[in-house]
């Protein structure tokens, strides 16, 4: 669970430490569970970091029937990645094979998420521009029906991608705007990060909140920033959080940034202190 938590909101480097760590127990045990969580998590961090083909393999590997490494209760959460990542990859046969398994899941589990990606791959999989719009239209007014901000964003961000190759930069910049909004809202630094690269290839001006500003720090960083407002240390703040000290230096370098200080005392007079050990 932590390695698929990095995977949304970094480090990248913390996903590898956490599934190599759990991998190595559940492997060892045939813990399949475990297994399918860890695997799922870093095929999300390849594909952040843009390298579908590495996720695709991945997942293909996990997902054979003579590898036996998927749960059998978790391979419908991880189909839509591999869908997600054969297609970057430029393997559509992989990704159409797929589709029957993630159709039967979609019919039969309980995820609300399950309507929306499973148009968002129909939407990746559309032989004509057209059909792709509509399919991700589709899938955007699903998650507004079903909730789920992280993958609302993942949506609109393969759209606005789709739409910037195809040489709709316009259209592009409105999708990938909102996308990094969303991302920004659930903490998701580094595919906030991955969404700015595709905004300014679209034309699209980066996203940099005014220093000083408050509502430019994601809600983890927002809790990290007062933690350090309250004169905790680094190593404090990894505890009270449960993350690494390694994921607290490198959201506090961001929180700099943002912000346009220096030090921990500049940023004091900015952000007001947490009040307890659990204030956000």
């Amino acid at each position: 669970m932590l390695a698929l938590t990095a995977s949304v909101q970094g480090p990248l480097s913390d996903v590898t430490r956490h599934a190599t760590a759990a991998l190595s127990t559940a492997r060892r045990h045939g813990l399949a569970q475990p297994v399918t969580l860890a695997e799922w998590a870093l095929a999300r961090a390849e594909l952040v970091e843009g390298r579908p083909a590495d996720a695709a393999g991945r997942l293909v590997t996990l997902l054979a029937p003579s590898d036996g490494g998927a749960h059998f209760a978790l391979r419908g959460l991880v189909l839509p990645t591999l869908v997600e990542a054969a297609v970057g990859a430029g393997d559509r046969a992989t990704a159409r094979a797929a589709m029957p398994e993630l159709t039967a899941w979609g019919r039969s589990a309980s995820d609300p998420q399950s309507p929306a990606l499973l148009l968002r791959c129909a939407a990746l999989l559309a032989a004509s521009d057209a059909d792709a719009d509509a399919r991700f239209h589709e899938a955007h007014v699903s998650h507004l029906a079903s909730g789920g901000t992280f993958e609302a964003a993942r949506t609109l961000l393969l759209h606005g991608s789709r739409l910037r190759r195809r040489r709709r930069p316009s259209d592009a910049r409105d999708r990938l705007r909102d996308a990094l909004r969303l991302f920004e809202r659930a903490g998701a630094d580094p595919w906030a990060d991955r969404t700015r690269t595709e905004l300014r290839a679209a034309g699209g001006a980066q996203h940099r909140p005014a220093p000083g500003d408050l509502t430019g720090l994601t809600p983890h960083q927002l809790r990290i920033a007062r933690r350090v407002a309250a004169g905790d240390t680094n190593r404090e703040i990894a505890e009270r959080l449960s993350v690494s000290v390694r994921t607290v230096d490198c959201h506090l370098r961001n929180i700099f940034v943002a912000l346009g200080v220096r030090s921990r005392v500049e940023l004091a007079r900015q952000v007001p202190p947490a009040t307890g050990p659990t204030s956000p």
